[in-house]
Formats: structure tokens, sequence, C-alpha cells
């Protein structure tokens, strides 16, 4: 998008520029519509192309230069279809004449309509627009001059505009090697009188399309200050869609710009503009997901960020996770990011948290400490497509540090603690109090085993659950969980694996107040991956308990025989 704006950008100064220069030079040297043809074949000389002129070119003398043209057209890049590359209804400027003399541009009016502008990106990974960068012969970007912090400032001093308008403009990008498009179509734009350093009404509408999505409209309304080192928008209301934004925004100091805002939101779903209104499909198994593409951290990027800016949102949607009345702050200087501290409201609960960033090294370094606070966990945990069966208020503390630059890196580095607390909760899958009934009973400890396969619509209900984490290299290990439920508790120590997010875990469960007591704690292994975990008695544990209490009770019938018959002696 980007670079798309840039192109765009690039186009548009470039046609103000032309028109700008053909303004002076035609008025005052000749009529240019004698020239057409020397200027058609100048341009086909020069780039291959065919040049149309379709309309006649009007210019004034006085009190302004200015010059008018339509049906412009220019053929595209071979190659790249019949469609021409750019095309111009109508556009015109005009320069106040007596300013010129003392070095300043005055432009009266700008205007420019029925743009339409087609760029493309071949299989081979060629733009349609090469072969005009080409025709420039002069030193490539790494033979120029080293520039001067001067350098980056806005040539606006001398530039006054009285008004510029814009209409019916559609740029259309295409990109076959990764097989997407994109497209800004009905592009209108229109300014107030222009003066460096003066606040300038401006309007903006467009509709951008991508890769066959609903088309997202856009329209922005604000008061722009342009001066050679800052630009500035006052009161901004941008709409997109059906969310609006409204606040203030500038950058200062180009040469190393620096960001200033603070904006709030009524509403957004970032899920329909990321993931084209779908949600990210879960991974099939874990070959699947070590060929995911991982997220890399832009390590450059933060390091020249400078930021300070405030941004709340009344309701937003993103990465399937739904919130309310979200604070975010944000602070970016020197390599380090500071992200909060902020805050939220969601499912049911509150959240608040701050993470740091920090790029002035090598390896970014990152530090977490968040808190959730009465969270229904059910809706929160199926909304992140981590689980679909535990419920309950929870209560979630995390302070983690990670360093690396992409998604599996940092999970690999994961060093830190987190503790979690639920109340009123519910585990789906399984139902532990069957399995203390089961095992209770009497009988062969393999068949009372098999009578605790799992069954549609087992569920676990608990009155509290406690544990805390200590997390090393990704992993988390626990050793004090507690689960109370109205007819029993269990207590649970093991490992979940946060990289390839998978558990090793075991429970042992027990009647209220048979805890500690020999064979009648009952221990259940819980492992396998997050999304299908699997709950089983252990059965060897079972059983070298079952095998125990035979021969202790065999010990003890014979000692109580062997007693018997001594007694029996004595009295004879």
């Amino acid at each position: 998008m980007k670079k798309i704006l840039k192109i765009a950008g690039i186009t548009l100064a470039t046609l103000v520029g032309l028109l700008i220069a053909a303004a002076i030079v035609l008025t005052l040297v000749f009529d240019p519509n004698q020239h057409k043809d020397d200027i058609i074949k100048l341009v086909r000389e020069k780039t291959g192309r065919e040049l149309k002129i379709e309309k006649k070119i009007g210019w004034s003398f006085y009190p302004s230069l200015g010059i008018e043209a339509g049906g412009v057209a220019l053929s595209n890049a071979p190659g790249f279809g019949k469609d021409p590359f750019a095309k111009i209804e109508a556009a015109g400027v005009s320069v106040a004449l007596l300013p010129l003399f003392s070095g300043r541009v005055e432009v009266g009016k700008l205007y420019l309509h029925g743009l339409n502008l087609n760029l493309a990106k071949n299989t081979a990974g060629h733009s349609n627009w090469e072969d005009l960068a080409g025709a420039d012969k002069g030193p490539k970007p790494a033979d120029k001059e080293k520039k001067e912090p001067g350098d980056s400032k806005l040539p606006v001093d001398a530039i006054r505009i009285g008004r510029v308008e814009i209409k019916r403009a559609n740029l259309l990008w295409t990109d076959a090697q990764a097989g997407s498009t994109m497209a800004v179509r009905n592009l209108e734009l229109t300014t107030g009188r222009f003066v460096s350093g003066e606040p300038m009404d401006m309007k903006l509408g467009l509709e951008l399309d991508r890769d066959r999505n609903a088309p997202v409209k856009i329209a922005l309304t604000s008061r722009l200050t342009v001066s050679p080192d800052a630009l500035q928008l006052a009161n901004v209301e941008l709409r997109v869609d059906d969310s609006r934004l409204v606040g203030s925004m500038g950058v200062h100091n180009l040469a190393s710009p620096a960001l200033r805002f603070d904006l709030a939101l009524d509403k957004i779903d970032l899920d329909r503009y990321l993931a084209g209104g779908k949600p990210a499909a879960k991974t099939a198994d874990k070959g699947a997901r070590a060929a995911e593409k991982p997220t890399e951290v832009p390590h450059a990027t933060l390091r020249s960020l400078n930021v300070d800016g405030k941004l709340r949102i009344q309701e937003l949607k993103a990465m399937g996770l739904r919130s309310n009345k979200v604070k975010v702050v944000i602070q970016a200087k020197n390599g380090v990011v500071s992200l909060g501290p902020n805050s939220a409201k969601l499912y049911g609960g509150s959240y608040a948290g701050q993470t740091v960033l920090d790029a002035r090294g090598k390896v970014l370094q990152l530090q977490l400490a968040e808190k959730l606070t009465a969270v229904q966990l059910g809706p929160l945990l199926k909304d992140m497509q981590l689980f679909d069966h535990y419920q309950g208020a929870g209560n979630v503390e995390l302070k983690l540090t990670a360093q690396g630059f992409g998604a599996n890196q940092v999970k690999r580095s994961l060093n830190g603690n987190a503790s979690v607390s639920v109340k009123d909760g519910r585990i789906d899958g399984v139902n532990l109090g069957k399995f203390i009934k089961t095992l209770s009973t009497k009988g062969d400890t393999l068949t009372k085993a098999t009578n605790l396969l799992p069954e549609k619509g087992d569920h676990t209900i608990f009155g509290q659950m406690n544990a805390t984490f200590q997390i090393a290299n990704g992993v988390a290990n626990n050793r004090d969980l507690v689960i109370r439920a109205a007819e029993f508790t269990a207590t649970g120590k093991g490992s979940a694996n946060l990289v390839s997010e998978s558990m090793d875990y075991r429970l042992d469960l027990a009647n209220l107040g048979n805890e500690g007591k020999k064979c009648k704690t009952f221990p259940v292994k819980i492992d396998g991956p997050f999304s299908n975990l699997s709950y089983l008695p252990d059965l060897e544990a079972l059983l070298k308990c079952q095998a125990t209490k035979q021969v202790e009770k065999g010990l003890q019938k014979g000692l109580e025989e062997l007693l018997d018959n001594n007694k029996k002696k004595k009295n004879k």
C-alpha cells in the first residue's frame, strides 16, 4: 500500500510539474496545438509508447499563465495489455505571472479530472513503469552525494495554491507475481488555499478494493498545515465504512520524523480488513504449523521510531477478540518502544498491561506485564482459537521476558512466571467426579479403566482452581495446581509446551476427606495437543497401588493367623 501511494504521489507530482512547466513555456513560445505531432513523436522516441492528445490544448497569458488539456492517454508497456498506462479526461493549471519574477509560484487553481492510472507487475517481477524510470540516465541513488539533513525539508515556502481539485480518479494495482489486485476508485480531493505554514481545509474521499473483497469506503476531512519541516492534521474526522476516527496528529522534523497523535475511534473490526472478513483457519497439524511463515518484527523500523501518542477505542474486534473502552498509549524513542499502560474491558472483566520492546541491541528484547481480572475464560479462549472446553471467571497475571525477531523465536525464549485463579469453572470433555466414583468401587482396575472412556457430554464443574507457573524457554511448569469441587479435590503438576502447544500433566483425584490417603487418591494423565487433550487414568500407578494393597492384605492376614496360632498354643 505504501509503495502504491508513493508511485501515485510521484505520478501526480510529475503531472503537476509538467502542467506548470507547460504553462510557462508553451504560452511564451508557441501554440502547442501546432506541435501535437512533434510531442507525440518525441514521446515515442524516448519511451517507445504512444501518446494521444484528443482535445485542443488551451492556454492563457495574462494576468496568469494557464494551460488546459483533455483526452490525454499514454499507452501501456509491452506485455501489459491494451488498456492505457495513464489517461486523463481533463486537467489544467494557472500560475500568476508577476510573482514569478520575484521567485514565487502562485497557482490559482489546479484541477485533474478523470484520471485512470494502471500500475502492474508481471509474473517475472517487472513493472509497467520500469521503462519510464529507465529513461532517466542520471546517476543512480548509490552514486549521488550524501544528502544533508536539510534536504529532507519540503520546498513549499515559495509555493501558493488557490485551490486543488481532483475528481473521478482511479488507480489500479495488479501484482501477477503475488496474485493480488488493489484499486483506489472514485478518488475525490478538494483543498482550500495553500500557503506554507498556514492551515488549509482538506476533503478526501475514495473507495478501496482489494482482491475482490467488499470495497472499503474512506472519507477524510481535516485542517492540514504544511511547512518545510512538519505536517499537522487538526480537526481530523476519518470515516472508514461505519467507523469514525477523530482527533489530531502531526509529523515533525522530516529528516528524522517524530509522530505525535491523540485519537479516538468509536468502533472497528480489524479482522474484517486484515483477513478479508474471514477468520484465520486453524492449522491441521504440527507439520502445517511448522510450514507457516513466521511473523517477523521489523527491527530497523523499531530503532528509528519516534512516537508519542494515545488512542481510545470504544469497541474493538481484533484477532478474534472483542473488547471495549480500550486505551492504548505508545511511546517510542532511541530504539525502545513502550506500549502502555494499556487497559480495556473484555469478556465480563478487565485487562491492564504494558509491553516494552528494546531494539537497541542485535536481538530484539521483550518484556510483558499483563493482567486479566474476572474475565470469562470460555468465550475468551474460544475466540483466541486456543481452547474450546474451559469456562469460569478467571484472573490471569503474566510477567514474561523474551527475545527474537519472529513469533517462533519469541515463544522459544519465553521466561518468567504466571498465575491463574478461576471461580465457578467448568471443564468440558472429562468428568473427574465419574473418575473418582468408578475407581473407588471394588473390582478389577483394568475393567474399571475401560468404563472411563470419554463420552459425549462429559464435563466437570468446580468451585475454585488455583495454579502458578514458572516458564523457561517456552515451557511452563506447574507443581501446585489445586481444584476444589463439591465432592472432590484435585492436585496436579506437569508442564505445557507453548512452542508445540502440547501438555504433559498429572492430576491426583480424591474424595473429600481422603486427600493423601494411600490408594484412595487416583492419578489421571493429561497429555496431547492443547486442541485435543486426552484424560486417562494412570494404569501403571493404579495397578502398582492395587498390587501393594493386596500384598499388604496378605501380610496382614498372615500376621493375624500367626498371632492367633500362638495364642491357641499358650491356652493349651
